[in-house]
């Protein structure tokens, strides 16, 4: 597994290494110390996981998770300061997978990485594994990718992780517990206004009119179904 690791505090650093050299034994990772650089070792390296200390996501980098989502759907966790709720809220908006406070319990480290890693590798498909949605609509798994008569349709890796889900099981209602905990996660199994943001959002971009979806059905009081059109 290689990971690359944004931070500029050795002890986090250190904390962090060890907690997983523990776990994965065949762990390699880079470490960068500022947010430039880090990024840029983003497409050299093709990191399995992304470790990002929130103490350098300070006002002069603002949107750089934003900014990472343009370009790559590798995991990312925020290591966050002990009770900064509101911050963790606006990182998993911006992009981020997890967030973990500092400092580091290792058990909880160990666990969230390995969910992640899990997750993503449950949400791949074999080379050229698609799924047509609707006439052009069409879902690429290998290339984590949703196309309209082949030109690629911007989705968030959350919008993606849903139809993602959505898709593998199309004709069946899953739950809105089962979405919640498959992507963001067991701790938000309950968060319904969660994954109803990220629903309204995901049908602004597939359906013809949001207002009356026809590919994403809502389940009253179960859940939702995505329905292929042809």
């Amino acid at each position: 597994m290689k990971i690359l690791i944004i931070c500029d505090d050795p002890q986090v650093l250190k904390d962090l290494v060890l907690c997983l050299k523990i776990r994965y034994q065949n762990l390699e990772y880079a470490v960068s110390d500022n947010i430039s650089e880090g990024i840029g070792l983003i497409e050299t390296l093709s990191p399995d996981l992304i470790v990002l200390d929130s103490c350098l996501l300070n006002s002069a980098a603002p949107n750089i998770l934003v900014s990472i989502r343009e370009f790559s759907d590798i995991p990312i966790i925020i290591l966050n300061a002990i009770g900064e709720v509101g911050n963790k809220v606006q990182f998993l908006e911006d992009g981020a997978d997890e967030c973990i406070e500092k400092p580091i319990n290792g058990i909880e480290c160990q666990a969230v990485t390995h969910a992640l890693l899990r997750r993503n590798m449950n949400l791949g498909f074999k080379a050229e594994s698609t799924i047509p949605i609707s006439n052009g609509l069409e879902v690429n798994f290998n290339r984590r990718e949703l196309t309209m008569f082949g030109s690629p349709v911007h989705l968030t890796p959350i919008e993606f992780s849903l139809l993602a889900l959505l898709a593998r099981n199309s004709g069946q209602v899953l739950t809105y517990r089962i979405l919640l905990e498959k992507v963001w996660g067991t701790e938000y199994s309950g968060d319904l206004n969660l994954l109803k943001k990220h629903i309204h959002n995901l049908r602004a971009k597939i359906e013809v009119n949001p207002e009356y979806p026809r590919i994403i059905i809502t389940e009253r009081g179960l859940g939702y179904s995505l329905i292929r059109q042809f």
